[in-house]
């Protein structure tokens, strides 16, 4: 049983494994498009258990909720910033069971490309995340730092945004037959939302902390 008391690192702690898993689940879809390998079961497996995990830890959060009476900051706000975090992660795993539906075979650089944006997003996101335990703590990880983290996720979603558009057009001027072209624009477009997922993430950080300041 849960206790009453606000226990902050509990759920900070929650935010934190779930942020870093969204990191290693960006990161494995990364290597894979990166080796090309996309038949490679042991590596469709780590990504699928990777979502396993964002799921439990989700889980656990919402019922370490549902049993806390006071917590550290806004329940509305954990709720959101636990769940968006997890649509990271749910995202990415879609680009790669995906890929393996399709039977993608040959990677093209514009998605490579793409991949490590959506690794760069992670990445800031989960410090941000991190750092919100510190964020009434000028000597820590204060609101500053939370400040340029934030701009570092917006503005790797511009750049994904950026390698988005230019693909899209490369796409439908490459010749490829119709099925080709709508099963890249697809999987395109999940790296996209994922990269857009931690932009929402970044955006609700922000707010809490303006909040809690």
């Amino acid at each position: 049983m849960f206790g009453l008391l606000p226990k902050n690192l509990e759920f900070f702690d929650c935010f934190e494994r779930a942020a870093q898993n969204s990191v290693h689940c960006a990161e494995l879809l990364a290597d894979l498009a990166k080796s090309g390998e996309i038949a490679n079961v042991e590596r469709i497996a780590a990504i699928i258990e990777s979502e396993h995990a964002g799921d439990r830890i989700t889980h656990e959060t919402l019922d370490r909720l549902e049993q806390t009476y006071i917590t550290p900051i806004d329940r509305d706000d954990i709720h959101r910033l636990i769940t968006r975090i997890d649509d990271v992660v749910d995202a990415t795993e879609a680009v790669a069971q995906r890929m393996m539906y399709y039977k993608i075979t040959s990677i093209k650089e514009g998605f490579q490309n793409q991949c490590g944006v959506l690794v760069k997003a992670a990445k800031s996101m989960g410090e941000a995340v991190t750092a919100l335990r510190y964020m009434k703590d000028r000597g820590k990880k204060a609101g500053v730092s939370i400040e340029k983290l934030i701009i570092a996720v917006h503005a790797a979603e511009e750049e994904g945004d950026s390698i988005h558009h230019k693909f899209l057009g490369e796409l439908f001027e490459s010749g490829l037959d119709a099925f080709q072209v709508i099963k890249w624009k697809e999987v395109y477009e999940l790296v996209e939302q994922a990269i857009d997922y931690c932009d929402d993430v970044a955006c609700m950080v922000h707010g809490i902390v303006l909040k809690n300041m």
